[in-house]
């Protein structure tokens, strides 16, 4: 994983084109990172380039094209942006993220020969974005306290925690329908009344579900079945 990556490609000899971006910020509520990007023209002590007619660019990036055009004209030992722009990018369902892109840029122009069009392409890796929480909860027994451990990928997230057996309906043991709580340890006694549950043999399933919010955005549920 990065915050940052760049592509250089060469124009000419003492001439670089060179692509280059960074993260901005991200969203844990939206599963998002926001980039920068910018194209540049990088010129040595011999790289002068006179030219003042319009040129083309293209960049894409993680699919989304740009386009425009600028011009080409730079001095010796300078650097001149061609083009920027940022470009929100959503991650995977799991909070990681890789990305390609692309860009162009014409030149049409003749410096010890002709140069047309220069590209290149690369890739990055965002930073991942913390997503849901787990949780640890063993097989208990009714009428037993036990205790239950949440493990959160960021301090920010709120969770709720319900268990759920045969016809019983939902149980909130932490957080409540309409509200969630910080707690990362709790203790819950499974009431005897789940015994009614239980159709065949000795033990009761409780499928237990773990809720895990950003504000009040919900990131995703885990859920765990015990006997």
């Amino acid at each position: 994983m990065a915050t940052s990556g760049s592509k250089s490609v060469a124009v000419t000899s003492w001439d670089t084109l060179k692509f280059s971006w960074s993260e901005n910020s991200q969203s844990v509520t939206n599963n998002t990172t926001t980039i920068s990007w910018t194209l540049q023209l990088i010129a040595t002590s011999s790289g002068y380039i006179s030219s003042s007619a319009s040129k083309s660019w293209s960049v894409t990036v993680n699919g989304t094209k740009y386009s425009g055009t600028n011009t080409v004209g730079i001095s010796n030992n300078s650097t001149k942006t061609l083009a920027s722009g940022t470009t929100v990018i959503a991650h995977a369902s799991d909070g990681t993220k890789s990305f390609n892109y692309s860009f162009s840029q014409q030149f049409d122009i003749n410096f010890d020969g002709w140069i047309g069009t220069v590209s290149g392409s690369g890739s990055g890796t965002l930073d991942t974005i913390p997503r849901k929480s787990t949780l640890s909860v063993g097989n208990g027994t009714l009428g037993v306290e036990q205790t239950l451990t949440i493990t959160e990928m960021a301090s920010s997230f709120t969770h709720k925690v319900y268990a759920e057996s045969g016809t019983s309906g939902k149980v909130y043991i932490l957080g409540t329908a309409s509200a969630t709580s910080t707690s990362l340890s709790f203790k819950w006694t499974p009431p005897d009344s789940l015994a009614r549950q239980n159709t065949a043999g000795t033990s009761v399933s409780v499928k237990f579900t773990l809720q895990t919010y950003s504000g009040s955005t919900l990131i995703g549920s885990n859920s765990y079945t015990k006997s």
